[in-house]
């Protein structure tokens, strides 16, 4: 296997990981794209917000919230290079997101939602319920594991019917760590007269985002993963014809004023995730996005290098996708309960990964942040065999 340089701070891996001293001392965390976690700096920030907010909650909630939510919004947006002006919402997550541009989206009886097998199960589960309550029904596009660009435009446009409304489509895949080209679907599925909602769940920080060029109709990603901003905190944006239409799933102070205030006015949860975003992408950037971003993929593509060897797969037949930090492995035992074997993975050989069940086939699914090193691969490589 071939050794790995890494383009940051070359092999100490010292200065990096205090970077992120809060996490667990001798414990390989290989699921970054689970949940994320932010850097020192960041958590810092977050509590200098929270100091602000117990010292008086009255002035906060009532004075300093709203401009410090507008402040983080426009950096968001600037960001995520939404049009000139533009803002976004700042909400909890994409589960949020994808919640609201579901049940805020146009459908009715006899309509198709579209939907693909790839996709994050929730917010499947969203589209599945919205479905019943207008009487429509969800089709799902059959996407193979290791379908190339082509091939996944492809199956997602052949799903397409005269009846297809909605199209809710993701652009990195949870479970299966695939890129999707929305480039060209979204442009594609519109011109079809399909509403395309984008799950970008994992995209913000790993990926450069344009919103403006990509003009989807309903978009959400989540800030907390490569975006080093703390749980929970991601960004929704919808095209402006369908900002009036947006339904905020708790009503709240927000109601009346329309986007982006009626989606993230929700009382006095704890608003200080979103208010510091800017921080989380101030960090990326004094890093270098770009240098961060080649080296969390080179180092995914170690630990999938690491784990086709130890378990005797050719590395070739495995899916992968240039910019993404995350690679999955089809194990060759299939689990009832996923959840068991990822337990085992984090007790016996202390490593965090995702363990997700796909269309019947257990994968195991590692991601790479600045933070990780090659020997936390190496231990995983040198254990599952065992475990398995």
């Amino acid at each position: 296997m071939d050794t790995f340089e890494n383009p940051l701070w070359g092999d100490d891996w010292t200065e990096i990981r205090a970077l992120f001293d809060a996490l667990q001392p001798g414990h390989a965390y290989l699921n970054h794209g689970g949940f994320g976690n932010p850097p020192r700096t960041v958590v810092v920030n977050q509590q200098q917000w929270r100091a602000r907010m117990d010292a008086n909650a009255t002035r906060f909630f009532r004075r300093e919230l709203a401009p410090g939510l507008a402040t983080a919004s426009r950096a968001v947006a600037e960001f995520l290079g939404a049009p000139a002006g533009d803002l976004v919402a700042l909400v909890t997550n994409v589960t949020a997101a994808t919640t609201i541009a579901v049940d805020s989206v146009p459908l009715a009886a006899g309509e198709e939602f579209l939907v693909t097998d790839h996709g994050y199960l929730t917010a499947t589960w969203a589209a599945e319920r919205r479905a019943r309550e207008v009487g429509a029904s969800v089709v799902t596009a059959r996407i193979p594991l290791e379908a190339d660009a082509a091939g996944i435009i492809e199956a997602v446009l052949a799903a397409v019917t005269p009846r297809t409304k909605v199209a809710l489509i993701d652009h990195v895949t949870s479970s299966t760590a695939r890129l999707f080209p929305i480039e060209e679907l979204v442009p594609a599925l519109q011109e079809r007269g399909v509403t395309v909602i984008v799950d970008a769940a994992h995209a913000p920080g790993m990926l450069p985002i344009d919103l403006a060029a990509l003009s989807p109709d309903y978009w959400g990603g989540n800030l907390h993963k490569w975006g080093y901003a703390p749980r929970s905190a991601a960004a929704f944006w919808a095209a402006p014809k369908w900002r009036s239409t947006l339904r905020n799933p708790i009503v709240s102070w927000g109601e009346d004023d329309g986007f982006p205030l009626r989606l993230q006015e929700i009382g006095t949860s704890d608003p200080t995730p979103r208010l510091t975003t800017p921080n989380g992408i101030a960090f990326l950037r004094a890093l270098g996005p770009q240098r961060v971003r080649e080296h969390n993929v080179k180092l995914a593509e170690y630990g999938q290098a690491a784990l086709a060897s130890a378990l005797d797969v050719d590395p070739a037949t495995l899916p992968g996708d240039p910019g993404v930090p995350m690679r999955v492995v089809p194990l060759p035992v299939a689990f009832d309960d996923p959840r068991d074997l990822q337990a085992e993975i984090s007790d016996r050989l202390g490593v965090e990964v995702a363990v997700p069940k796909w269309n019947g086939r257990t994968l195991l699914r590692v991601s790479a942040n600045i933070y990780n090193a090659p020997a936390e691969y190496d231990r995983l490589a040198a254990g599952i065999k065992s475990l398995l």
